[in-house]
């Protein structure tokens, strides 16, 4: 059967990996594959294994529907994970390898997270919230009439919601199940991770006094497995994430910054010595890339002895493996190319490396090489030379999908701008494309610390090249992926440089003789909301602009965001600089908008709230603009249903076609548009 084209209702069936995790023995490899369940709406979420070396065909070990973080006992009888139940919270199981039914694990209320196993098997640490509110099946109606005392400006979070209660660390008996709860207090704690010897526990948690006003800051802390005093090792100069202890248990190395209040702070490894006897110190501090930090994904980096860490590195786009000595000045590249590693393990013997990847042309998958190995002593793992042999794909998840459908290519392409900066950005074009130049759509990413590619827009980003744009993806100041400095450029700035660097990337495409300058589109999520109503209250190239979960106007936006010191990092106290908060907002300009606009924003969105689409739709209708309202139930800023992901793909390239002046019906539509 011939390939063909994608369409939008593709992503159904399209399965992404994440979480690959080498058996003790390095001889097998159990993942997490979600897949979109059109029925239900949902994504449903399964373990897999196979043999680590692509020897046999992948087989599920669970069958869902909310199952995650595959744990593999270090005496390899059990394979732990969470499990979330049609009719209750996300619990532990425990699977016994040699056959047999998997068993609850614990006593917990409500969900459990995070789940690490002691280094002798006898134990599991995981992270449970306690305190928490009644759900509201279980309370009286005078109960859920119960007003909410909110005294923190850190008392909600995206794709969370309110944050009642706290997140403390409790110790469960493999065994018996007992459960003993280990941190308490005012705090949340979380990240935990065992020492090596089983008898402290490392773990991250804000404990200063300004927490309740403050997201994502957090301190390194050790506890005995026991329960007792925690101690702090690191002093409020950041953040911190992913604690483990060196294979020794001297030092423990974790991933954040160490910037104070900043913002837009690229994440690097850090390691500090257990007894506290110094600082954090850097490694390899002159790699000016980030270290890929993602919040709830597993740690980005492993020790590969008690000299040598590897970690996934981001670079020009690409999320690739490093790695480094603690001596170097500088990463070196294990596993390199264009690809998007997500996550990734290694054996005991730092011989086998797992990792899941995806690139968007490329399809989520879990792969599997060996490092080429140097300097091997007796009784001490072999030093990697930074070097892998052959990469085997060894998970077949998208197999049919990618005989069947036909993806469009990415290619790379650099632009100097007037003031001499080099700004990249990223084309796919439809497959078997024409020489003719093509219509364009101009996708910005959020953030503004965010880069292309993303390998979870790929269902997006191809259905719209297979309609026959040339999907345009450009990385301004402010990109992360290329060092410090580019990161912070817009700091502050947003409109500026960066909306010139875009500009330049589009007349490159123009000038290239790739996209047609009679048919150019723009959109964008977020920040790259932001810069879409920028661009069109300050220029009338475009001829249709789509402004999802948009930041519309500064100043309501850092009163109802749930992270408003992010605002304020970048434009100053409100009311010291109200002048660059009006001047930074696209809703200043609504005015000069005359290109049509479809806005498409969550209800549940707490980052970027709804409110901020309802002042840009209520600008635009008084001002007679054509303009449409697309607003979705539930949600969040980065969380929607299958269904919902699907449907605003269809109408971004029905309202693109409906503005189309070349379009063979161009006003109109191919299907019903629902009016708000």
């Amino acid at each position: 059967m011939p390939k063909r084209r994608m369409r939008p209702e593709d992503l159904y069936r399209l399965r992404n990996l994440s979480d690959p995790v080498l058996s003790p023995d390095g001889d097998r490899v159990a993942w997490v594959e979600a897949e979109a369940h059109e029925s239900s709406d949902r994504l449903r979420t399964s373990i897999w294994v196979a043999p680590a070396d692509g020897s046999g065909a992948p087989s599920p070990f669970t069958d869902g529907p909310g199952d995650s973080s595959p744990r593999w006992s270090p005496d390899g009888r059990y394979l732990l994970y969470v499990s979330v139940p049609a009719d209750g919270p996300a619990e532990l199981r425990i699977a016994p390898l040699t056959g047999g039914v998997p068993r609850p694990l614990g006593n917990f209320e409500v969900a459990v997270s995070q789940p690490a196993w002691s280094p002798d098997s006898s134990r599991v640490v995981a992270v449970s919230a306690t305190g928490t509110r009644k759900q509201a099946a279980e309370c009286s109606q005078v109960e859920r009439n119960e007003p909410r005392v909110v005294r923190g400006l850190a008392a909600r979070f995206d794709n969370v919601g309110w944050m009642d209660g706290r997140r403390h660390l409790f110790v469960i008996d493999a065994g018996s199940g007992t459960t003993r709860q280990i941190t308490s207090g005012d705090y949340d704690d979380v990240d935990p991770s065992w020492s090596p010897d089983g008898t402290v526990i490392a773990f991250a948690s804000d404990r200063d006094p300004r927490r309740h006003d403050r997201q994502l800051r957090s301190d390194l802390f050790v506890v005995p497995s026991g329960g007792g005093r925690a101690r702090r090792l690191t002093h409020g100069e950041g953040r911190v994430a992913a604690p483990a202890f060196s294979p020794d248990g001297s030092r423990i190395a974790f991933v954040g910054h160490q910037g104070g209040w900043s913002w837009n702070r690229d994440a690097h490894l850090f390691v500090v010595p257990v007894d506290g006897s110094s600082q954090p110190v850097t490694v390899a501090p002159a790699t000016d890339r980030p270290v890929f930090s993602m919040l709830w994904a597993p740690p980005p980096f492993r020790w590969l002895n008690d000299d040598e860490l590897a970690m996934l590195v981001a670079d020009r786009g690409s999320v690739v493996l490093h790695a480094a000595r603690l001596s170097d000045t500088k990463t070196k590249v294990v596993i390199g190319g264009d690809r998007q590693i997500d996550s990734f393990s290694v054996s005991k013997d730092a011989r086998r490396v797992v990792f899941t990847s995806v690139w968007p042309d490329s399809p989520s998958g879990c792969y599997s090489a060996d490092l080429a190995t140097s300097g091997a002593r007796e009784g001490r793992p072999a030093r990697a030379n930074r070097a892998a042999r052959a990469v085997r794909h060894i998970s077949r998840a998208n197999d049919e999908w990618s005989a069947e459908i036909m993806l469009g290519p990415v290619e790379r392409a650099t632009v100097t701008v007037e003031d001499g900066t080099p700004v990249e950005y990223f084309t796919i074009a439809p497959p078997g494309r024409s020489p003719k130049p093509l219509p364009v759509h101009l996708d910005i990413h959020g953030g503004p610390h965010g880069a292309w590619p993303s390998g979870r827009f790929l269902a997006f980003h191809q259905a719209v090249a297979a309609a026959g744009y040339l999907v345009v993806l450009p990385n301004p100041r402010g990109s992360s992926s290329y060092g410090q400095a580019f990161t912070e450029a817009c700091t502050g700035d947003w409109g500026g440089a960066d909306a010139a660097d875009i500009g330049a990337c589009v007349d490159d495409v123009i000038a290239r003789g790739l996209g047609d300058q009679s048919r150019l589109f723009v959109g964008g999520g977020s920040y790259g909301g932001f810069m879409t109503a920028w661009l069109v209250g300050h220029t009338k190239r475009f001829k249709a602009a789509t402004a999802m979960a948009a930041v519309i106007d500064q100043v309501s936006m850092t009163g109802t965001s749930d992270i408003p010191g992010f605002v304020e990092f970048n434009f100053g106290r409100l009311w010291e600089h109200a002048d660059e908060y009006e001047r930074h907002s696209p809703l200043t300009y609504a005015r000069d908008i005359t290109t049509p606009v479809l806005i498409l924003h969550w209800e549940g969105d707490l980052r970027v709230p709804v409110s901020q689409g309802e002042e840009l739709f209520a600008a635009l209708r008084s001002l007679k603009r054509p303009v449409e309202f697309v607003r979705y139930p539930g949600g969040s800023h980065v969380a929607r249903s299958p269904s919902q992901n699907v449907d605003w793909v269809r109408r971004l390239l029905d309202w693109n076609e409906r503005h189309d002046p070349r379009s063979p019906r161009p006003g109109s539509s191919k299907r019903r548009r629902p009016r708000v």
